[in-house]
């Protein structure tokens, strides 16, 4: 009986991901995409049409928002159906499948070898992250940000507790920084830029840590009801990647013109990144199983394995070369 119940339930799930389109007719298909202001691939993909001319056809419309509190924020969204499809840290990723929220990375998104930085103060006589013990760092929790943070003070050895994180999205650590309320952040992109124009003085980056990646993700739902859209998306994205590397200065403009920040800060946010839709154990199994590993020995969350949370099943039907 379980057998046949499970068959009738697999078969359901076949014909309702067909019936996303059979049974549509002219109304239109809405998906939701969570966007950082940091991040290029969505803002590019829906400036240049990219989006438009893969979906239109088929009268699906892919609606984006910037969240300004990052990964986090767009998690909570997703976990309430707000947000389909987005690119966030592996970090905010794993602490939501632990909470039992189902998100699944499908590939890699952004990536980037030292673009965050710990930084000091202008004043500051700090120069090791070992000094840093009993003093304040400002970092974003529940993000790359903060998962990074925690692996530099454990590879220097400190620990958290032998330090005072404050809760500070960027722009407010940075604030916090050059008024002496705190004595060390972490910053990436035009956050970084615009610490380093006020003298802040680098003391370590995520080299000594590994590569960090901000895959693409889906709320599981909805890549299951719907894998063919969910494998279009990333082939647009993998498109926009593509487009990106060879029409740098248009990419600054473009998204100078969307956050309504000057053009040097968003060349030094794009210039500390790459990006690469890519399913290779270098961009995807490595760099999310040093963070997985990484938070089971701190004991941030239960167990909790690679496939659990990957499915690269949307990538290789994308086509993608």
């Amino acid at each position: 009986m379980k057998k046949i119940f499970a068959a009738m339930v697999a078969i359901a799930l076949v014909l309702f991901t067909v019936s996303v389109y059979a049974e549509s007719g002219n109304q239109e298909i809405t998906v939701n995409v969570g966007d950082q202001a940091a991040f290029f691939l969505v803002k590019v993909a829906e400036a240049k049409g990219f989006f438009e001319e893969e979906f239109a056809k088929d009268n699906i419309k892919i609606h984006t928002e910037i969240f300004a509190k990052m990964g986090p924020a767009i998690i909570e969204a997703m976990s309430t159906g707000d947000v389909d499809l987005s690119i966030v840290g592996v970090f905010p990723v794993v602490n939501a499948n632990n909470a039992g929220n189902k998100i699944i990375i499908l590939a890699s998104g952004n990536y980037t070898e030292d673009g965050f930085r710990l930084v000091v103060g202008p004043e500051a006589t700090i120069t090791s992250v070992e000094e840093l013990n009993g003093l304040k760092i400002g970092v974003p929790f529940g993000t790359a940000e903060h998962q990074i943070t925690l692996q530099l003070l454990e590879k220097h050895g400190l620990t958290a507790d032998q330090v005072e994180l404050i809760n500070l999205q960027q722009a407010d650590a940075l604030t916090a920084l050059l008024g002496k309320e705190i004595d060390a952040a972490l910053f990436n992109s035009g956050t970084l830029s615009a610490a380093e124009n006020a003298g802040a003085k680098t003391i370590a980056t995520n080299k000594e840590v590994g590569l960090i990646v901000n895959p693409v993700i889906g709320k599981k739902e909805f890549v299951e009801a719907n894998p063919e859209i969910t494998s279009r998306f990333l082939k647009v994205l993998d498109k926009t990647a593509k487009w990106i590397d060879e029409n740098e200065d248009e990419t600054v403009k473009i998204a100078a013109e969307i956050n309504g920040t000057d053009e040097e800060s968003i060349r030094v946010s794009l210039l500390s990144r790459g990006r690469t839709i890519s399913i290779d154990d270098e961009y995807l199994r490595g760099p999310v199983e040093s963070t997985l590993n990484f938070v089971l020995a701190q004991g941030l969350i239960e167990n909790l394995a690679y496939d659990d949370i990957v499915d690269t099943s949307y990538f290789l039907n994308a086509g993608i070369q």
